[in-house]
Parts: C-alpha cells; sequence; structure tokens
C-alpha cells in the first residue's frame, strides 16, 4: 500500500491544511503497514521549508515549472496523475480547501478511481482504510470502505491535531521533478488573483475562530470581533448573511457555501444558526454563542451560550479575558 500527498502551496509556502495531511498520511502508513509516502508540490517552493514541515518518511517532489506557480486546473492535473501513476500510489490525499474541492474530483476521474469528498480516514488493523464523511449540512454520516483500487481522499480541516514536536523523524527527500509534461496548461489563464493581507490566519487553520452574523449589524461592527480576535490570537470569520451584506470577504465565510473549519474555539456573534452554517463548524471543539435571541438555533450546537447584545457581551467579554490574563 503507497500514499500520495498533493501539497497545496500559496505564494511559496506550504498551507498549514496540507502539513496537516501530510502528518495524517505519516500517521496511517505507520498504523496500517504502508510501505511508500510521496508527495508532490506544485511550483517553486524552498527544499529547507518543506523538510522543515514535512517530517516523516517518504518522498517529495517539487514540479518548479513556471506553468505551477499559480494554480491551473488542467495543468495540475495532468501532471499529478502522471506522478501518481509513476509511482503506483494507491491512495491519493489532499486537503479540502477551495483548490482541494476542485482538483480532486480531476484528479480522481482521470485515474479512474473513488472519491471520498470532506472526509475523515483510519486504518484499521487490517491495514484497510476507513473513511467518514458527512452530508445533507452535517446531519448524516456515511462510512466509505472497499471503494476501487484506487482512491482520493480530501481531507476535512484540522482533521488530525498532533502535539509538537510531531512524533516522528525527519527522515523525508526532497527532490526536483524531472521530465514533468505541463502541455495541459494552455487554456488555464489566471484572471484574477485576490489577496487579502490581515496579518490573521486563515479561518480554516486558525485555533481560534470569533464570527459575525446579521446581528453584529453592520461592518463597522465587526470592529469588535476583530479586537477580541486580537486579544485571543484568533481569525475572524463571517456568516453567509454578513457576506452577502457585504461585511466581509467570501474568504472570511463559514459554512456549506463558504469553509469548514475546525478550531479549538469557536465563538458566534450574531449568528442564528441556519443547518448551513452548522455544517461548517461540525470539527469545532468548543462552540460559544453569542445572541439575544434566546431560540436562536446557534445555541442547540453549543457547548456555551450568552443571551445578550452583542454590544454589551463582547467588549465585557474582551476586558475579563484582558484582566485574567494580566493576573496571569
Amino acid at each position: 500500500m503507497s500514499f500520495f500527498v498533493i501539497l497545496e502551496q500559496r505564494q511559496g509556502v506550504i498551507k498549514e491544511a496540507a502539513v496537516d495531511v501530510w502528518r495524517t498520511v505519516q500517521h496511517l502508513a505507520q498504523v496500517s503497514g504502508g510501505k511508500e509516502v510521496y508527495g508532490a508540490v506544485m511550483g517553486d517552493v524552498d527544499t529547507d521549508l518543506i523538510k522543515g514541515r514535512c517530517a516523516g518518511k517518504g518522498q517529495v517532489y517539487i514540479v518548479r515549472d513556471k506553468a505551477f506557480h499559480e494554480y491551473a486546473p488542467q495543468a495540475y492535473a495532468g501532471t499529478i496523475v502522471e506522478m501518481i501513476r509513476s509511482t503506483g500510489s494507491e491512495n491519493i490525499f489532499l486537503a479540502n480547501t477551495a483548490m482541494g474541492r476542485d482538483l480532486a474530483p480531476r484528479v480522481a476521474m482521470r485515474l479512474d478511481a473513488a472519491l471520498a469528498s470532506n472526509c475523515i480516514v483510519d486504518a484499521e488493523s487490517a491495514g484497510v482504510l476507513k473513511a467518514v464523511t458527512t452530508m445533507y449540512a452535517g446531519t448524516v454520516s456515511a462510512v466509505i470502505q472497499g471503494l476501487r483500487n484506487r482512491v482520493v481522499y480530501s481531507l476535512a480541516p484540522r482533521v488530525c491535531r498532533f502535539e509538537e514536536p510531531f512524533p516522528f523523524e525527519n527522515k523525508v527527500e526532497v527532490l526536483d521533478a524531472k521530465g514533468v509534461n505541463v502541455s495541459d496548461s494552455i487554456g488555464n489563464p489566471v484572471l484574477k488573483e485576490i489577496i487579502y493581507h490581515t496579518g490573521r490566519k486563515d479561518i480554516a487553520e486558525a485555533d481560534i475562530v470569533v464570527a459575525g452574523g446579521r446581528g453584529v449589524g453592520s461592518n463597522e461592527n465587526f470592529a469588535m470581533l476583530e479586537s477580541l480576535a486580537d486579544v485571543l490570537g484568533g481569525a475572524v470569520g463571517a456568516s453567509r448573511s454578513a457576506v452577502d451584506d457585504g461585511w466581509r470577504p467570501h474568504a472570511d465565510q463559514i459554512g456549506q457555501t463558504g469553509k469548514s473549519i475546525a478550531p479549538k474555539l469557536y465563538i458566534a456573534c450574531g449568528i442564528s444558526g441556519a443547518p448551513q452554517h452548522l455544517a461548517g463548524i461540525t470539527g469545532a471543539e468548543t462552540v460559544v454563542a453569542i445572541n439575544c435571541d434566546r431560540d436562536a438555533p446557534i445555541f442547540k450546537a453549543a457547548d456555551y451560550g450568552i443571551v445578550g447584545d452583542i454590544a454589551d457581551v463582547v467588549p465585557q467579554l474582551e476586558r475579563a479575558i484582558c484582566g485574567f490574563q494580566r493576573v496571569k
């Protein structure tokens, strides 16, 4: 049994979600007795950076051709499939990011492989991989097992959290890929790239997320949430309604049509708790809801709830946290 990991990069930096996938696969390879672990990075990424982030066994190949500096669906899919076939890998993994959701079915189709999307994967004692995914806005779980000879898995965010330091020796070998076919890059222009420089982590990779919905009231009121997130060292997210109203960019959207997140702490401010939004926070460890409507559905999904106006509650919460930090 061999494994192949597609390591997503952005501006020369390996994404945290991709590192989580690599670590998960290292664990699966050990538990299942897998023979080989391969990785692929599309774009020019520093070799030492990969060695520093991707501990464990195996080989990572870097495709440095300029055609891969930006995500081009056909070029990526064609080249990655070529590399997978050359390694003979049966199990292909990538993060369920925006790029991963687009790339995974393209790779699966070309390989005539099964596809398990937005899932959690574990290995049973017999070495068989078992994938669990959710459907219908997170209300139903499905177990996927015994599919085809090849399976493409797009892993849900933060599927495995490993304490630092990572419990695997750094034996990975990083090599430049040679003889890569880039002919499929034709017809994949990058029309426009929008980059948000917020100084905060991506909400899909943050341990703490403070999010706001229509109950926040305005774009200006999100300053309260940003201030609380700064104190906690977290990121700021939003519900679809807040994004639709133009208060936050789509990159901050959480839910079925946005990002799925799995922070250690999620604070929902003025979010009613529609099923589409709740589907995006099923991986959160602790959920705190602040809403002036005591009957809001979000309270049923919350571990802790505060009924009140966020204009009163959020500043008090921030002051309490600051006071605790000073005492500590």
